[in-house]
């Protein structure tokens, strides 16, 4: 399948929000009312900020941060807190409070397999039970890496394997990337981008438990508008139930090249393989130009944060998904999109520096109490149900 290159940033995606004395007329407040259901760490310049988040969507300062830790925010292993600097991984443990404490474990990249291929750049992936934690390395002349590392229950890493793209002639493009994992844990998903084109590329967990490249991988792909050629993918994200969603692109013909469309395929859980019944006829248009995409928990909605603007779609499964309300925020570009357990979904905005929270059910879309909040140097984030 081929697209049009995507522009590629090969960074960390962190983030990062000012703390509550410089957001403005809406902040983050110290309410502590009732028990949280999820908690936010947010990469800032002087370090990690915590806020818990009420019932109702309100985010509120957790006491103490930020609080400084060496690298990167990157992912969250039960009670220890990943962080990625430019060759080491280490973990943080997580204090009663919410806040990182001590770090309990490190590991240089650079000692172990794919270490050629250059240094950490990209974003990490974590499976599912929170075991092994995946990070990409580029910048070598020759080729990329993904390196695959297990976190034990005491937040000590162990490497397990790498895989690398040793392609020659586009050895400077995006030649690794793992997005998402399949529900089983087995797979991983993620999208190539070459000079004029894209596709997939697929990972299957290999004997000594890293991603190794799926040899028994194949794809049957939406139907497309015999116009428009073909369709090629540009995000990927996995629901609790074998199926992927994809924003694809439409590379050729008049849609060419920033109409995206919304697929969804099935997922072979013996060899990974995936198969789209969806057709241009049934799969819905996006109105923006897709930038990041999240499922929530239940699998059953989708978020699509873009230029400009956030669209929602209700996913069904192998059936086409189809549009939930029309665009939000539709003068802002939304950068990152991530939910909680708790029909929470949060938006980001690096242009306009504000972080927006929405309430979404399968029937309604409200803005959340002292949304949207003032943002400063933002990077990414994480967001952390608490069940």
């Amino acid at each position: 399948m081929q697209s049009l290159t995507k522009g590629i940033v090969l960074a960390m995606s962190f983030a990062a929000l000012s703390s509550a004395a410089t957001y403005g007329q809406k902040t983050a407040t110290d309410a502590t009312a009732s028990a949280p259901v999820a908690t936010v760490y947010i990469q800032g310049h002087d370090g990690i900020y915590v806020y818990n988040v009420s019932a109702a969507g309100t985010l509120a300062a957790v006491k103490g941060s930020p609080v400084w830790v060496s690298g990167n925010l990157a992912a969250m292993r039960g009670s220890y807190l990943i962080s990625a600097g430019t060759d080491n991984l280490r973990t943080y443990k997580i204090e009663s409070t919410g806040l990182p404490g001590g770090k309990v474990g490190e590991i240089d990249t650079q000692s172990y397999g794919g270490a050629k291929c250059g240094t950490i750049d990209g974003a990490s992936l974590l499976d599912h039970a929170g075991e092994y934690l995946t990070v990409p390395l580029y910048g070598g002349p020759s080729c990329a890496a993904l390196q695959t590392f297990k976190i034990a229950s005491d937040g000590q890493f162990t490497f397990l394997g790498d895989s690398q793209s040793t392609d020659s002639v586009h050895s400077d493009i995006y030649q690794v990337d793992a997005s998402t994992y399949s529900s089983n844990d087995l797979f991983a998903y993620g999208v190539e981008f070459e000079q004029g084109g894209s596709g997939f590329l697929a990972y299957k967990r290999g004997a000594a438990g890293d991603l190794v490249t799926d040899e028994s991988y194949a794809e049957k792909d939406p139907t497309p508008d015999p116009v428009d050629s073909n369709y090629a993918p540009w995000l990927v994200a996995a629901d609790a139930a074998s199926h992927l969603a994809v924003v694809m692109n439409q590379p050729f013909g008049p849609a060419c090249c920033s109409t995206f469309s919304l697929a969804s395929y099935t997922i072979n859980n013996q060899t990974g393989a995936i198969s789209s019944t969806n057709t241009y006829k049934d799969m819905p248009v996006l109105q923006i130009y897709a930038d990041d995409m999240a499922l929530n928990w239940a699998g059953n909605l989708v978020a699509v944060g873009g230029s400009p603007g956030l669209q929602l779609f209700h996913f069904n499964g192998a059936a086409p998904a189809t549009a939930f309300g029309g665009v939000l925020l539709p003068k802002v570009d939304i950068d990152e999109v991530m939910w909680d357990k708790n029909n929470h979904l949060y938006a980001f905005s690096s242009e306009s520096q504000e972080l927006y929270v929405y309430t979404v059910t399968a029937t309604s879309i409200t803005e959340a109490p002292g949304s949207p909040y003032k943002a400063d140097n933002w990077t990414g984030f994480i967001v952390v149900p608490k069940s």
